[in-house]
């Protein structure tokens, strides 16, 4: 069996262990943790990141300026996009295929059958190897809500960060804003230092009560510390100093905000100025606002951007750069979607309204609850929009007949991850 065979029969064999891909909570995870001698207390300095929106990208931020400081990093995110070597950077570096495919049978064996969801097992998994290689910096990424979050074992993290906070999730965390910030609250810890993006007031609430009853200093951007563009510089401004840096290398004015809170992390750690303002610019994080070239379906001249938006806040942003796109040359917006069933679907394409854009549906492939194609195509042409069903992805990029236009291809990571899976296979 080759390596590939043997990661993806593991993840299979996970896959049928409980009878629900989601089941928040931690007593499995501390029990497995427990069967493996609890490798998340033999950690490096733990920086802890929740929230709706951005949570990928400050993390690459502060990931690029650790490594600019010389510092060797461990980090988790979720999901991934192509590969699941994505999840877990060892040492700076994404672990080998080889090596993942001995630590997921090596937690397959801890477990020895038990209940236990695929995120449950695939974190054993992370913690077991960060814990076995030494690193001046561990970020790990929560993978939904925070308070009973797989990741949420972390008894002492030096810092936790928390992106802006929406409504997502709402099969899981419900609509109500301040009940979501209350669970992505859940991972602030005693005595552990805090800073928060700007957030809606009642996230932001919520936010400082958690802070007062777990006696945990906080710093909100925008309260004390601000982030904005001028002249081509990014200004980065504190009580006590001002940061004169170039712009981020990954695209988007939502950035400003993401890179914002990873450089108030990079201060508290006392990162040097120039550190900062390397990593800025040697950031990467692909499906963020990617320019994508050499799709041989689409004809010379599309205009290709991937990003993995998928609720209404992130569509106002991303709605914002087709905007400020247009003001450099208008062109007619061609949209591929696909969502989850638990996302706002209305909420998310009424920033788009004002393009009359052509909205190509397709299958979402992976995903935990995808709305079926026919549904979401009712629902499309329901809210007013040109509407198109499509077989699969390839479908969808040969009937963008146009020579200019600009095609956004949005609405959740797995189709992101698909279309850097099927770009890759076609190059």
């Amino acid at each position: 069996m080759s390596v590939a065979e043997r990661i993806s029969s593991a993840l299979q064999r996970f896959s049928l262990l409980h009878h629900k891909k989601i089941d928040l909570g931690l007593d499995r995870m501390r029990e497995l943790l427990a069967k493996a001698d609890d490798p998340h207390l033999s950690l490096p300095p733990v920086v802890h990141v929740a929230g709706s929106n951005g949570k990928g990208s400050t993390i690459a931020f502060v990931k690029a300026m650790a490594i600019a400081q010389g510092l060797t990093v461990h980090v988790h995110t979720s999901p991934h996009l192509v590969r699941l070597n994505e999840r877990y950077v060892i040492a700076n570096k994404e672990i080998s295929d080889a090596a993942l495919a001995d630590l997921l049978e090596e937690v397959e064996a801890i477990n020895a059958n038990s209940p236990a969801t695929e995120f449950e097992l695939l974190c054993l998994a992370m913690f077991i190897s960060f814990s076995r290689t030494p690193a001046d910096l561990v970020i790990i990424e929560v993978g939904l809500g925070g308070e009973f979050d797989a990741t949420n074992v972390i008894t002492n993290p030096a810092l936790c960060l928390l992106t802006p906070i929406s409504v997502e999730h709402t099969d899981w965390l419900g609509a109500d804003i301040a009940g979501i910030a209350r669970a992505k609250a859940g991972i602030i810890k005693h005595d552990c230092p805090v800073i928060s993006a700007n957030q809606p007031d009642e996230a932001r609430d919520v936010i400082e009560r958690t802070c007062y009853r777990q006696r945990s200093d906080c710093q909100f951007l925008n309260e004390g510390v601000s982030c904005h563009i001028e002249d081509g510089r990014l200004l980065w401004q504190d009580e006590q100093q001002l940061l004169d840096l170039p712009m981020p290398a990954l695209k988007g004015s939502w950035q400003v905000q993401n890179a914002g809170l990873a450089i108030a992390a990079a201060v508290h750690f006392g990162w040097t100025d120039e550190v900062i303002a390397k990593g800025l610019q040697q950031v990467t994080w692909p499906g963020r606002l990617q320019r994508l070239s050499g799709i041989k379906q689409l004809p010379f001249g599309t205009e290709v951007w991937l990003d993995g938006a998928h609720n209404p806040h992130a569509a106002q942003e991303l709605s914002g750069f087709i905007r400020n796109r247009n003001q450099t040359e208008s062109l007619q917006l061609e949209m591929i979607l696909s969502m989850q069933a638990t996302k706002d679907l209305s909420g998310f394409l009424q920033p788009f309204k004002e393009f009359e854009p052509i909205i190509h549906l397709v299958p979402l492939l992976g995903a935990r609850a995808p709305i079926a194609v026919d549904e979401l195509t009712r629902g499309v042409l329901e809210l007013g929009f040109d509407a198109k069903a499509h077989r699969d992805l390839n479908a969808a990029f040969m009937s963008v007949t146009k020579d200019k236009v600009r095609l956004l291809i949005t609405g959740s990571l797995y189709l992101v991850g698909e279309t850097l899976n099927l770009r890759r296979a076609n190059s």
